[in-house]
This record gives C-alpha cells, structure tokens and sequence, in this order.
C-alpha cells in the first residue's frame, strides 16, 4: 500500500539545514534560498536521483514528498552498457603496430619527474559533494542566533507550522515575536469554538509554550505587566 502524507509528518535532522523521512527515501535540501526534495528511489533521464522542486518552504516540499509517494511513478532503470561482439577471432599474437605502442598509465600509476610538480604527479583528486549551503539570512547571524534559528525550525516543524522557516526568520532576523504569535494562536485554537471570553483572556494575559520554547504576556506603555482576571475590573455591570 503506498503511503500517504501523514507518513512523512516527522522527519529527522541531518545537520546543515537537511532534512530525511525515517524510510530515508526522500531527502529535503535547501538550494538558494528555497527546497528541492531528492528522491533516492527514481532516477532521472542521466541515471542520477530524482531532483523535485524547487519549493518555497520546508512544509511545500513536505507536501510533495506525500504526493510523490501516493502517484506512484515507476522508477527508470539506469541503463544497461552494451558491449560490441565480432564473430572474428582476435589475433593469437599482437602486431607489430601494437608492440610498439604504449599504454597509458591510469591515475594511480603516474609518477613523479623532475620537471613535474609535486601535487601534479598525484594525479587528479576525487570530487568531495560539499554539504547544501543554507540560506543567506541564516548564515549571516551570530552562532548563538544561528544555532536558535535551527532549533526553532525544528520545533515548528513538529508543531505543524505551514512555514518554519518564514516564520523564523520574521522572528529571529526581523525581530517579530512570529512564534510567541504562532503559539498563542494555537493556544486559542485548543480551547474550541464554545471558549468562553475569559479563557481567551486568560490565555493572551500571560502564558508560555515548552514545546516551542516561548512565552508572553500583556504589557503596557511602560513594559509593566498588566494582570488580569476575570471580574476584577471593578465596575458594575447594568
């Protein structure tokens, strides 16, 4: 049975701001300030995994990897080398031509002259994949910020937040209280449709979220706190 979007609602850290399902099928990278999911199971038309997006944020490619399971798209087979075949027999020995001729030495065999460079005789060095880079907003904070930044996209994630990343960065780079917002919000959202007036004060008084690691409270001009309770105002009602 293929799987369904739910599958995918918890995904594992991989550090340098990647992300992977727990089946380790589907990989989420950031790219230039956007997503793009890697699907280790299909293949493009070069053989190499199948690149989908790229998406405005963590919960769009998120999406996609619940729809990329559910259309099941056949995977493309990498292609099979073929080899030439002769019914002519090679020659029992090897022509004078070819006696003379001179093999080439592979990577591993070439070695050093005097008149070659030292890291010239090592031959050419293997390509290292470099790690995603992250977003330019993220990088350019201070690692405190940064590690809080990181932090905060995983705890939204897990929360349901549509846009983890957005949302942090109003919060961290632009000084918003997004996520105190974000979990105030939610705060209002369990008590139900039937809340009555002062459990919605209560919650928007004074209150915190662990999970999402904020808190919040009202204020006045001054910054001191206001404390409020239901039916302190002092006046009568008519």
């Amino acid at each position: 049975m293929a799987k369904t979007k739910d599958d995918d609602a918890s995904l594992k850290r991989l550090g340098g701001g990647r992300w992977q399902t727990r089946d380790e099928r589907f990989t989420i990278e950031p790219q230039s300030g956007t997503w793009v999911v890697v699907d280790a199971e299909q293949t493009d038309d070069l053989g190499l995994p199948l690149i989908r997006g790229p998406f405005g944020s963590l919960g769009a490619a998120k999406d996609a990897i619940g729809d990329a399971r559910v259309s099941g798209k056949p995977v493309k087979p990498l292609p099979t080398p073929t080899r030439a075949t002769s019914s002519a027999k090679a020659p029992a020995t090897p022509s004078p031509a070819e006696k003379g001729a001179t093999r080439k030495p592979g990577p591993a065999e070439v070695t050093a002259s005097p008149g070659m460079p030292a890291k010239a005789a090592k031959g050419p060095k293997a390509s290292k994949s470099e790690p995603p880079s992250e977003p330019r907003w993220l990088t350019e904070l201070a690692p405190a910020d940064r590690r809080r930044a990181r932090e905060s996209i995983e705890r939204l994630i897990d929360a349901g937040a549509s846009d983890p990343e957005g949302m942090v960065r109003r919060d961290v780079a632009g000084d918003v209280p997004a996520i105190a917002a974000f979990a105030v919000m939610r705060r209002i959202d369990d008590l139900g449709p039937d809340a009555t007036p002062s459990a919605i004060v209560k919650v928007l008084a004074d209150g915190r979220d662990d999970d999402l690691g904020v808190r919040w409270r009202i204020v006045d001009g001054e910054g001191r706190p206001i404390l409020l309770a239901p039916g302190s105002s002092g006046t009568r009602r008519r």
